[in-house]
């Protein structure tokens, strides 16, 4: 057998040791790489630590934020059909805050409740009046807006603002 070099002439392989020690450098270099270190599974390791501490932080973020929307939400809705109802039907409405069942209530309609259990009861007014003309009372005082507090998961609390 014969093999063709750089200056194009044959050489055959039993003359040619370099090419044999060659082969034997390849060799010995796979036979030696066939695994990883102990160093490089540590980074890989610690990538793979650094990028899904990133990722737990953000979707957790996501989730808070997702819950005070969603609270924040609800409450306005609730609001603005009560407010909706004093003024279509020309009557004063009470809402009351249940502390124990952590919910609001509209005494006088079987439909208009909401149960908040993220909210601070130190937070809310036990007892918001809305007279017929739809603005919102708080001991005898007109409000137009609500800072409540919020329990948000992981322990987290957080104040949102109802506009009434």
């Amino acid at each position: 057998m014969l093999i063709c070099c750089r200056r194009s002439s044959l050489i055959k392989p039993e003359k040619t040791n370099n090419l044999r020690l060659h082969r034997h450098q390849i060799t010995n270099y796979m036979f030696r790489k066939s695994g990883f270190t102990i160093i490089e599974v540590l980074i890989v390791v610690l990538v793979i630590g650094i990028l899904s501490s990133t990722a737990i932080g953000t979707y957790s973020g996501a989730i808070r934020d997702t819950a005070q929307r969603s609270a924040q939400d609800k409450l306005q809705t609730f609001f603005q059909s009560c407010k909706d109802r004093a003024r279509l039907r020309k009557l004063d409405v009470k809402i009351l805050y249940n502390e124990g069942a952590k919910s609001l209530i509209n005494p006088d309609s079987t439909t208009s409740f909401l149960n908040i259990p993220e909210i601070n009861s130190k937070s809310i007014p036990k007892l918001i009046e809305i007279n017929k003309e739809g603005k919102f009372m708080v001991n005898g005082k007109t409000i137009n807006k609500l800072d409540l507090l919020l329990m948000l998961p992981g322990g987290k609390l957080a104040t949102i603002t109802i506009h009434l």
